[in-house]
């Protein structure tokens, strides 16, 4: 197995980045594994306040990714929601969705297919994995979301002065611009489905979220919203938190839907 750290410079972001990417292009000590001249990927999304670095730190991810011949490549997205922001240097939309999938297409020995390219995450990651997995339909072929921020409705239309578990109304207008123009826009996850949809090119979507977790009401509007707009949906409730332990627990299981 192979892992990258790598610096880059993003033109997206008009900045050098950080990226790692895990590519099982040898088993130590074993001679009689057969590996794929092309392996299908995975990019894989952190969560708010975390980096490119969580997925590594706090999960298997590398004996997922020897186990199933599946690459992972793990972007920051800092806090952006993995949105387009109104800076020359904030395009984390353009950077995550293309950029990334670009740039390492052409350094590793990465599948082109769609069928074989998926995107995940968690949380603040799971959110951008729904959106950026709709929005570029063409690029991922399946996509999963673990305790997903489906925050849209909460945030749309607040004023100065708001605040929530997660942030503030400052941060919000930075990231998504102006609230009173939020919904039905590229910045809502649901409009890009139903873009996808009406294109008749949607992804199949995993869902997992605990029942204890305080985004829970968001993740069952949003399943019965895909599952309205007729998207395949492979959705389970489980207990736990918004926390690694359910992460870890879920992981594996979408790793193997996606491979089905």
């Amino acid at each position: 197995m192979a892992v990258f750290r790598i610096a880059f410079a993003s033109e997206t972001l008009f900045r050098t980045v950080n990226l790692n990417v895990i590519v099982p292009v040898e088993t130590y000590g074993r001679t009689d594994v057969k590996k794929p001249e092309k392996f299908k990927t995975l990019y894989l999304l952190h969560g708010f306040g975390g980096s490119q670095d969580d997925w590594m730190d706090y999960s298997n991810l590398r004996a997922i990714s020897e186990k199933y011949n599946l690459a992972i490549v793990l972007p920051s997205g800092e806090n952006s929601f993995y949105e387009n922001m109104n800076s020359i240097a904030g395009r984390y939309s353009d950077f995550t969705g293309k950029e990334i999938v670009d740039f390492t297409r052409r350094m590793f020995p990465l599948s082109e297919r769609r069928e074989d390219t998926y995107i995940g995450g968690l949380s603040m990651g799971g959110f951008g994995a729904l959106r950026l997995g709709s929005l570029y339909h063409e690029t991922f072929g399946k996509l999963f979301t673990l305790s997903g921020a489906f925050i849209i409705d909460n945030i749309s239309g607040q004023k100065a002065g708001y605040s929530d578990s997660i942030a503030d109304y400052d941060y919000y207008v930075r990231t998504f611009g102006n609230l009173d123009c939020l919904k039905d826009s590229e910045k809502d996850p649901m409009y890009c489905v139903k873009k996808a949809v009406l294109q008749k090119n949607m992804p199949e979507v995993y869902q997992a979220v605990g029942t204890e977790d305080f985004l829970i009401e968001e993740n069952r509007m949003m399943k019965k919203y895909l599952e309205k707009e007729g998207v395949k949906v492979t959705y389970h409730e489980a207990e736990g938190i918004h926390d690694w332990s359910f992460w870890n627990k879920y992981l594996p299981e979408a790793v193997e839907w996606l491979l089905k």
